[in-house]
């Protein structure tokens, strides 16, 4: 037996008048950007073997050291000397990841955009944090993790990122030590010490 509904004389001034239930369905795509691109193309050369005899300048800017001071006297310059033995360790995580994949050239593009992120997001907010005169290092280490490694690793995993390169967090963090032994960030507050940055 049918049930009706009298609706005469309802009106609605948005949306929909229902009687009974309503069902619909949402559909969402991921937004079309530059590193879901780069993801898609890097998914396609890797399955294919397709790899390039060339690093991109857009990645030597970052993997060519800018001095010869390197990562364990960039952290002692800054008082991290605590740090040494796991940024060394995270560093070498993500160069065997960049390794890997450094012959790909979309890869290649992936990673000089992702330390091009990392390198801005230290200068502009954990490197004025450092100079300030009375600022804890659970500051600055909890600012990493919520201004670069967070944040990135979100855009990494909604841009797809996982199917094939796999970055995680580990990856993340050792960008900004890799960055360091590199001589693009530096961790102390006093200038003339470390040239780099």
């Amino acid at each position: 037996m049918a049930n009706f509904v009298n609706q005469s004389g309802n009106t609605v001034t948005e949306g929909d008048l229902v009687a009974g239930n309503k069902t619909e369905h949402h559909y969402h795509t991921k937004p079309d950007t530059r590193l879901s691109r780069l993801f898609k193309r890097l998914e396609s050369e890797f399955k294919d073997g397709i790899r390039s005899e060339n690093v991109s300048d857009n990645l030597k800017r970052y993997s060519e050291p800018r001095d010869i001071i390197g990562l364990e006297q960039k952290l002692k310059d800054g008082n991290k000397e605590y740090l040494i033995d796991d940024a060394s360790w995270l560093k070498q995580e993500y160069f065997k990841k960049l390794t890997k994949f450094q012959f790909f050239e979309s890869a290649q593009e992936i990673h000089a955009i992702l330390l091009g992120i990392v390198l801005e997001r230290f200068r502009n907010i954990i490197y004025p944090q450092i100079r300030e005169e009375n600022c804890e290092d659970k500051v600055v280490q909890r600012a990493i993790s919520e201004e670069i490694i967070q944040p990135i690793l979100k855009v990494v995993q909604e841009e797809g990122c996982d199917d094939v390169m796999g970055l995680t967090s580990t990856d993340i963090e050792g960008m900004v030590y890799f960055l360091t032994g590199q001589c693009h960030i530096k961790w102390c507050k006093d200038d003339s010490l470390s040239p780099g940055v």
